[in-house]
């Protein structure tokens, strides 16, 4: 980039990394931007335009021996609050403004005071500093409130490269809004032994081609995002039983061995443009004869690492405050002989001034060429200048503030994490739980750590399964002893299933990974009771090793966080499935390659972005309804949309009443109103008709003799559901008698109003027809058939009918013509008189369970693994009859070609759907894989409020804009079994 077009930049109020970043993603095997405009970090800067692209060598020229010593020390501080006259503070700070340190490490801290930290400090230093940290797993891994992605290994067992270079590039957009230039990743360490207690699931797997490519993969993302990545621990960290922290690993095999597995995934990235290389504190005495680790050997940085496969880019040490270097030489030695080995920068020196002034000796006896020096200083000030630092250092709180946490990040994370489930083993097809099915179940959290709320979202999202009927939780951590382990086993035989999480972290100090002995022997005991136990291994996925007799299912989730705990909780009930396949081998369970495949079957909530919606178009629902409520059209209510696999919104908004004393809930129940009539009673039909109980051209009199009464004996079942039957509206209080036995049969007795077939007529008596057939064929109560038939099957274990007489606290309350306040007590009259069980009205529900209902409809019957309706039932009764000037289907609404429809103007023509008198509404877009409902309770305090009319339609406006794309991502093509 030339020096012309930085000062245009500049003057737009960009940097280079804001050019980077803002360029359009490409294919993973795309070339990286990034490192077109970085550059190659030892290139001689361009000095076509003048003195300012000669930045780079001017500072070199310029600079003292000490200060260029100075230049290659990387400094440690929290990103963590600190008052700016705390000693820790002012350490660092007299490290950059009076010793000259050229970079700068963060730790642990919050977006917003690591950003002022980095400004303040870039401030003080005489020449802008390379600021780098630790983001293996997203900036997330080291600040507060930033993504955290799943680990490498989670990365892995997708088989999706596109995965690797999406989060290395979305690590680095949110790493440069936090003044960080050099993230120390990916991990290109092949774990091949399960025994590793410090690499583990910061490895992408077992397999060096698989390592190479998603470490290849990351490395183009990351530097498109503006960043140097830094690949690790060169020359291969995996097989070891040894944390280096603790001791020195001592790896044992020859160039043969460490050509075709270590070092395979390291060419790659070479060969991907990565720009920095950490090496390890590891010792090859087969190798180099020096037997000191890789971080300290000349024969294997400078020899093999720069000579031999000609990387000639920044390289730095791992920490140099482990005690794999520190048990064998002071502070001074360690930083003399990793520059003597060829590294360029020198990590977290425990003594910086000792060390630089052993350093500088060196240099003046001899020990070290000078010009050794100039080479790295001269690589790290090219990288500086290619970043832009010589230019702008500071970064933008707002930048901060629009970058960090961004909502594609966090819906990455989440597809991540559902991409990588792996199951392991399914006994008997245990899982997923799903209705009908219910459990009484148990979930013992094994832990290494103390923390109480460790596997909190897993267990609250394991508790909103539909499966799960209770469910109640006990914890094994470095507390429990064995009475806990006793009384635990004891529980499980007073529970249908028990379920394990595992919470097993890679802890650098801690030497070891795995579940304690006491876990291992619960876990054994339990597995050999009678009660199924699910095992969930976060963390460590080599946590089953040797269980005899093993869990009854296995799922390993190989992260940790929030969404990897999310996505297993989901799994155990249907709502994601298991696509993820093992990258490594886990001895006497699985191997590298296995994994059971099991499909998603029930509905998950997930963000808008994930099944191709735009979040801030959708959010524009929340303003409406606000503006409705001001309106008084009603107290509040409740929203799903759902999309493909997931519900895009599942919300509720307002009170239950306007006095506001209790904000409604999506597990709130309404009084569906007319929904019943294809909630309930066309779903009755429908199940009838799959079963051939019930056929739709044979005459009602067939099954109900008393209708051939007046003229009625042609009338069809089908011209019920299309409302074409000639029957009138509605039965006045003086025709309905004082029973539901003497309105029935005032129902039989109704002449026709028009000739059946001509023309369509809304009418709730033809609902009711439809009931007592469904009676009659089942020879069942109505309200039994749909809570055995519809209900249960579908988990809507909040829907159902009332009987006219009680209250109900905890329904939206209506209020009828007459100013009856009524709360679980149906709102129309007629439904009313027939007891609060009938055909037109009387459903309560939630829109949670409607959600489910909605899933089943736009998964062509199938909910649960289960199908329950037929797909061309489904079509047989949702499309368009052919009643002259006639919009209904079969039971269903379809959307109006022309003038008002409930569903708006953008639903397809292919719609279908229904409204009630309450001020509810229910539409379904199979064209888009889309479905809507709307809950509100209009009729309170009275049923004068006419808004909805106009909040329907626009609502469904609002939901059907939102759609930008396909509801499922693209998936990826086969991958290899690696």
């Amino acid at each position: 980039m030339t020096a012309s077009l930085r000062r245009s930049l500049m003057a737009a109020g960009l940097t280079v990394a804001a050019v980077v970043v803002s360029v359009t993603v490409g294919a993973p095997g795309s070339a990286p931007l990034a490192a077109g405009l970085l550059g190659s970090p030892s290139r001689a800067p361009d000095t076509t335009d003048g003195t300012e692209a000669d930045w780079a060598e001017q500072q070199l020229q310029s600079m003292t021996l000490d200060e260029k010593i100075a230049q290659l020390f990387v400094v440690r501080i929290d990103g963590e609050f600190q008052n700016a006259n705390a000693p820790s503070y002012r350490e660092t700070a007299t490290l950059v403004e009076e010793f000259g340190a050229g970079g700068l490490i963060f730790g642990p801290g919050a977006p917003m005071t690591q950003i002022a930290m980095a400004n303040d400090l870039q401030a003080k230093a005489e020449r802008p500093l390379l600021v780098a940290q630790d983001t293996e797993w997203g900036v997330g891994m080291r600040i507060d409130e930033a993504t955290s992605f799943p680990p490498a290994m989670a990365i892995g067992a997708t088989r999706d490269a596109s995965h690797a270079y999406r989060v290395g590039y979305a690590t680095a957009r949110e790493a440069r809004a936090l003044g960080v230039h050099q993230l120390y990743a990916p991990v290109a360490d092949v774990n091949n032994n399960p025994k590793n207690p410090i690499i583990n699931v910061r490895s992408f797997g077992a397999s060096s081609s698989l390592v190479g490519t998603m470490a290849s993969a990351f490395t183009r993302g990351a530097q498109r995002g503006g960043t140097l990545a830094t690949v690790k621990h060169f020359p291969g960290h995996g097989d070891t039983d040894v944390d280096s922290h603790i001791n020195l690993p001592i790896l044992r095999f020859d160039r043969g061995r460490l050509d075709s597995l270590e070092l395979a995934p390291f060419r790659q990235t070479f060969d991907a443009g990565v720009q920095s290389v950490m090496t390890g504190h590891l010792a090859l005495p087969e190798i180099a004869a020096d037997s000191v680790p890789a971080t300290l050997s000349r024969p294997l940085t400078h020899g093999l690492l720069r000579a031999e496969l000609g990387f000639d880019g920044l390289v730095v040490t791992d920490a140099l405050n482990m005690q794999a270097v520190t048990r064998t030489f002071g502070v001074g030695e360690t930083a003399v002989r990793v520059l003597e080995a060829g590294a360029d920068l020198v990590l977290m020196s425990t003594n910086a001034h000792a060390a630089h002034q052993a350093v500088r000796r060196a240099v003046t006896h001899g020990r070290i060429d000078t010009t050794e020096i100039n080479d790295s200083v001269r690589r790290l000030l090219a990288i500086k200048q290619d970043l832009g630092l010589h230019e702008t250092r500071a970064v933008s709180l707002d930048t901060t503030r629009h970058r960090v946490a961004q909502r594609s990040h966090e819906v990455l994370s989440r597809t991540v994490a559902r991409e990588s489930l792996t199951l392991l083993a399914n006994a008997d097809s245990l899982l997923p739980l799903t209705p009908p099915e219910q459990y009484d179940a148990l979930a013992v959290t094994l832990s290494d750590s103390e923390y109480p709320g460790t596997g909190d979202t897993f267990v609250d999202r394991l508790r909103e399964q539909p499966a799960i009927e209770s469910l109640d939780t006990r914890r094994l951590d470095p507390r429990s002893d064995s009475t806990d382990v006793k009384g635990h086993l004891a529980d499980a035989s007073d529970h249908d299933i028990v379920i394990v999480p595992s919470f097993l972290r890679v802890q650098a100090w801690s030497g070891s990974i795995g579940l304690s002995d006491r876990h291992h022997d619960f876990l054994e005991d339990l597995a050999g009771t009678d009660t199924p136990v699910v095992f969930v291994a976060f963390g460590n996925p080599y946590a089953p090793t040797d269980l005899a007799p093993t869990p009854d299912a296995i799922l390993t989730a190989y992260g940790s966080g929030d969404a990897s705990q999310r996505a297993a909780a989901q799994a155990l009930g249907g709502g994601t499935g298991t696509p993820g396949r093992l990258p490594v081998t886990i001895p006497g369970v699985a191997e590298r390659g296995d994994g059971l495949g099991l499909d998603p079957v029930s509905p998950r909530e997930g963000f808008p972005e994930s099944v191709g919606m735009e979040g801030p178009r959708l959010a524009r629902l929340d303003t409406l309804f606000r503006s409705a409520m001001l309106d008084e059209a009603f107290p509040g209510g409740a929203v799903a949309v759902g999309r493909g696999p997931a519900l895009a919104k599942l919300d509720a908004f307002g009170y239950r009443t306007y006095e506001e004393t209790t904000p409604v809930q999506t597990g709130t129940q309404y009084d569906l109103a007319s929904l019943t009539k294809v909630v309930a009673t066309t779903t009755a039909v429908m199940k009838l008709y799959e079963a051939d109980s019930l056929a739709l051209d044979a005459p009602v009199a067939r099954y109900l003799p008393a209708f051939a009464q007046n003229g009625k004996e042609a009338v069809t079942v089908r011209q019920l559901l299309a409302h074409s039957s000639g029957l009138k509206s509605y039965l006045g209080p003086s025709e309905r008698g004082p029973t539901r036995a003497a309105l029935l049969d005032t129902l039989m007795a109704q002449p026709l109003t028009y000739t059946p077939g001509t023309q369509s007529t809304y009418s709730g008596l033809n609902a009711i027809t439809l009931m007592r057939i469904v009676e009659t064929v089942s020879d069942r109560s109505f309200d039994a058939f749909c809570r055995t038939h519809i209900f249960e099957p579908l988990g809507m274990d909040q829907t159902g009918f009332y009987d006219a007489g009680a209250t109900r606290d905890w329904v939206a309350p209506t209020t009828d013509t007459a100013g009856t306040r009524r709360h679980g007590s149906v709102h129309d009259p007629m439904a009313r008189d027939m007891g609060g069980v009938s055909g037109n009205a009387g459903l309560f529900s939630t829109a949670e369970d409607l959600a489910r209902f909605g899933y089943m409809l736009t998964h062509e019957g199938r909910i649960d693994g289960r199908q329950f309706l037929e797909p061309e039932t489904i079509k047989t009764f949702t499309a368009q009859t052919d009643v002259p000037g006639s919009t209904r289907a079969l039971g269903w609404d379809t959307k109006s070609p022309e003038g008002y429809s409930s569903a708006g103007g953008e639903f397809s023509a292919s719609s279908f759907g229904h409204t009630g008198y309450t001020g509810t509404s229910f539409w379904v877009d199979p064209a888009e894989d889309l479905f809507f409902v709307l809950l509100t309770n209009r009729v309170y305090p009275d049923d004068t409020a006419d808004q909805i009319t106009q909040v329907r339609p626009r609502a469904a406006n609002v939901v059907h804009r939102a759609l930008k794309g396909p509801p499922r991502p693209l998936l990826p093509g086969p991958a290899p079994k690696q």
